[in-house]
């Protein structure tokens, strides 16, 4: 119900952000919270922080981001006592391409890229794909600075846990936080 709720208020504010509204900064960085579901483990939360740097009015943008979560899982734990991983700490960065068709309006940016995964200590290279949507707040603070968020991201890469056949694996990220213009 929350997430809902939450989905609906995100849409209403893109929509009522003015269609002729452009971008006038070409930096930003935003600081996110939210759930990473880790296939096969379970979903826990999610810490990150994001650079981008903006394009013909924020049209295309590039991205660089960090982000932490666990790989903790309750089901694992009440199955098996054995250890599948080192530890249960999961690091991910990404290098993202990606491409918002109306940057003030309603439709969502895609994005494309690579990642850098540690998963309990082993390490994976990833592909990303993904979507979201920047929503400026404009006024807020009395400044044009300050933005809202939210992403839907696919991490997908070929996986082995303790010497079993290879299998895709698709790590789902789903985060919202504050951005910052500059």
């Amino acid at each position: 119900m929350k997430r809902t709720i939450l989905s609906f208020l995100l849409l209403a504010a893109t929509a009522a952000i003015p269609a002729n509204a452009q971008m006038r900064y070409e930096n930003s960085l935003s600081f996110s919270f939210g759930a990473y579901a880790a296939s096969g483990f379970g979903t826990n939360s999610y810490l990150g922080t994001r650079y981008n740097y903006f394009i013909m009015g924020g049209k295309y943008f590039v991205e660089g981001s960090f982000g932490v979560s666990s790989l903790h899982s309750k089901v694992l734990e009440s199955v098996t006592q054995a250890n599948v991983f080192e530890s249960e700490r999961l690091y991910n960065y990404e290098f993202i391409g990606g491409y918002d068709a109306n940057p003030s309006g309603m439709i969502p940016y895609v994005i494309a890229g690579v990642a850098g995964l540690n998963q309990g200590g082993q390490s994976a290279f990833a592909g990303v794909i993904g979507l979201g949507k920047r929503i400026p707040l404009n006024g807020m603070f009395g400044s044009n600075q300050f933005g809202v968020r939210y992403d839907v991201r696919d991490q997908f890469f070929s996986q082995s846990i303790n010497n079993s056949d290879p299998f895709t694996a698709h790590n789902i990220a789903f985060t919202v936080g504050m951005q910052v213009y500059f």
